[in-house]
């Protein structure tokens, strides 16, 4: 009976083994300069730097099809800030830096922050000067490509979380009370996960509920609540892992087993980090 329910009702499978895009999203940069310069003794404006050189660095970004590129309008002050921004867009990345005019030269610096992290690695800056204005395109490349090579060593490029939903059976012919829920057991692979369902308290579960599947393991950290029928979001955080976020579709008077692999932070970075 236990091996028919595990082994005929799989309801889905998610992200078995696919490889996760970056996603990286660039802030305009600050302009350490005047906003009027000095030509042939007459004040002109400058061209806007802090949001041409963003456009640059999102463009030349967008040529690799192995990332998801995005820009933020509005100017951040501070990494803590970009981090929040980049979280709230489900970004793994946000790029931010700084422009200046220098007497011979115009120089452009950027910082790659990790939002996994909530930090920018040692090491992880791009740098680039022009010496003529039409080249500050060509700083903006530089710094693209210096920005891929940090992004190219770090662990975003990894196998996603991977979860999987198994109909174990009905609620009354289980054990369990009340047909008019759905019942729902979380397996994380982490030690100590922080398991949130929408509509429902998770609380550790019962015998009853390890005692359903065959080669639950008893390492596993297991929860179970009873949860209206309908969509249900589901997000488990735990600490040195990655986070995991998905919406079920739950009906009354079933029994659910979600099982999820949480992947663990093995950030590699550059030689000397």
């Amino acid at each position: 009976m236990r091996i028919l329910a595990l082994s005929c009702l799989i309801v889905a499978l998610y992200g078995a083994t696919a490889m996760a895009i970056p996603r990286v999203v660039v802030f305009p940069f600050e302009p350490l300069m005047n906003e009027t310069y000095d030509f042939w003794g007459k004040q002109t404006d400058a061209l806007d730097y802090q949001l041409a050189f963003q456009s640059f660095i999102v463009s030349d970004l967008s040529h690799n099809p192995d990332l998801e590129v995005t820009k933020f309008d509005d100017f951040v002050k501070s990494d803590s800030a970009a981090i929040a921004v980049a979280r709230s867009m489900k970004a793994d990345f946000a790029v931010i830096g700084s422009i200046a005019e220098l007497p011979a030269s115009f120089r452009a610096d950027a910082r790659v922050l990790d939002v996994a992290l909530g930090s920018m690695p040692r090491g992880y800056v791009a740098s680039a000067t022009a010496t003529r204005w039409e080249d500050v395109s060509g700083a903006a490349a530089e710094v693209s490509r210096q920005i891929l090579e940090l992004l190219s060593a770090s662990a975003t490029v990894r196998n996603e979380p991977r979860g999987r939903l198994v109909l174990e059976g009905d609620r009354i012919a289980l054990g369990y009370e009340s047909a008019e829920l759905a019942h729902l057991i979380v397996e994380v692979n982490s030690p100590a996960p922080k398991v949130l369902v929408s509509g429902a308290t998770m609380k550790r579960c019962s015998v009853r509920d390890r005692s359903l599947a065959d080669g639950t393991q008893p390492g596993q950290a297991c929860y179970s609540g009873d949860i209206p029928a309908g969509s249900a979001s589901v997000k488990i955080e735990q600490r040195g892992y990655l986070g995991y976020e998905e919406e079920l579709n739950l009906q009354a008077g079933k029994v659910y087993r979600f099982i999820v692999e949480l992947e663990p932070l093995n950030f590699r970075g550059a030689p000397g980090r």
